[in-house]
């Protein structure tokens, strides 16, 4: 198969059908239809993560019709916390609160404990009952660990790391990617 058949054939797998496991969205897209695909590895308490990846949600919110944003859950084993909290971001996007999960997560990440995670989903007004069902289930511990896979399978170094159009890219700053993102678009 050549290279950009294949390259599609994985963006429209990604994008477009999710996973193959029934009831496990992966990953989490926003602006599925845009042009420019930029895929994130993060760790919920990570703070180089706290720090770079609402910048990269805000950047994408600002350019919907440019920027495609798959996020993928790598939680880093010595960050004790951040398993768990992939699972409550995943139990979170259930109920359509995935990002503004994430945006509060990271926002109080030195708060991160089982209860703040709790707190979190009822501060966003989510249904308590579904969300500690989600929890105490473990219903999305395949979707991290899936995300998790990803990353090793592409021999991400740590997080954050970040892929443009399937290309290992390194932050230099919220202007540079923004820019360096809008110049692929044109």
């Amino acid at each position: 198969m050549k290279k950009p058949l294949l390259l599609t054939f994985f963006i429209l797998v990604l994008a477009g059908c999710g996973s193959s496991v029934p009831g496990v969205t992966f990953p989490q897209v926003m602006n599925p239809k845009a042009a420019v695909f930029v895929e994130e590895f993060s760790d919920l308490q990570c703070p180089a993560c706290a720090f770079i990846s609402p910048v990269v949600t805000e950047i994408v919110r600002r350019n919907p019709g440019i920027i495609k944003l798959a996020f993928y859950h790598f939680p880093l084993s010595y960050h004790p916390f951040a398993f768990i909290a992939a699972e409550a971001a995943e139990c979170a996007a259930d109920q359509g609160k995935f990002w503004e999960f994430m945006d509060t997560v990271y926002k109080n990440q030195s708060s991160l404990n089982e209860d703040f995670l709790y707190s979190v989903a009822d501060q966003l007004g989510l249904n308590a009952g579904s969300f500690k069902t989600c929890m105490e289930t473990r219903a999305k511990k395949t979707v991290v660990q899936m995300g998790f896979q990803e990353g090793r399978d592409r021999q991400i170094p740590g997080t954050p790391t970040l892929f443009v159009n399937g290309k290992r890219v390194q932050w230099a700053g919220e202007e540079a990617f923004e820019g360096y993102v809008k110049g692929l678009a044109e």
